[in-house]
């Protein structure tokens, strides 16, 4: 009478299976994204694009590592370069429509929206440090509201 193999001891085809069965990480797996976009591999070129349009953002410290606050770039890097190891995505891959950052100016200071493809996928506040905002205040008001006081 046989007896019965035992099954997950980690064998050659076994793990070729697992490595099969992973999957890329798409920007609807992280992001509330919809479409096509949502369906797609995070790309290297767009991870890069992010960071690049993060650090032009004037009077932001972007966080760079894990614990240091969110970024978009600082995710996407971490997962292109996943996707990349599954063979999901090549190294120079990007997504069509591109990355942009925007900044609306807001009472005390700013909101920065991020893009990809034209969808939001990271918003956060900026404030104006306070020297900047009571140089806002006597910018807008001028000499009107030293008078008042």
């Amino acid at each position: 009478m046989a007896q019965p193999q035992p099954r997950g001891g980690g064998g050659a085809d076994e793990q070729k299976d697992d490595a099969a069965r992973q999957e890329p990480i798409k920007y609807g797996d992280v992001y509330a994204v919809k479409g096509e976009l949502a369906g797609q591999p995070i790309a290297p070129r767009d991870a890069a694009a992010m960071r690049a349009a993060e650090e032009q953002v004037e009077g932001v410290q972007v966080p760079r590592e894990s614990g240091g606050g969110f970024s978009a770039a600082g995710f996407m890097e971490q997962a292109a370069q996943y996707n990349q190891a599954l063979g999901a995505v090549q190294p120079g891959q990007a997504t069509q429509g591109g990355v942009d950052v925007t900044q609306d100016a807001v009472p005390g200071g700013r909101i920065v929206t991020e893009f990809v493809a034209g969808q939001a996928v990271g918003q956060y506040a900026v404030a104006e440090a306070p020297a900047e905002q009571a140089k806002a205040v006597a910018g807008s008001e001028g000499t009107t509201a030293a008078r008042r006081n």
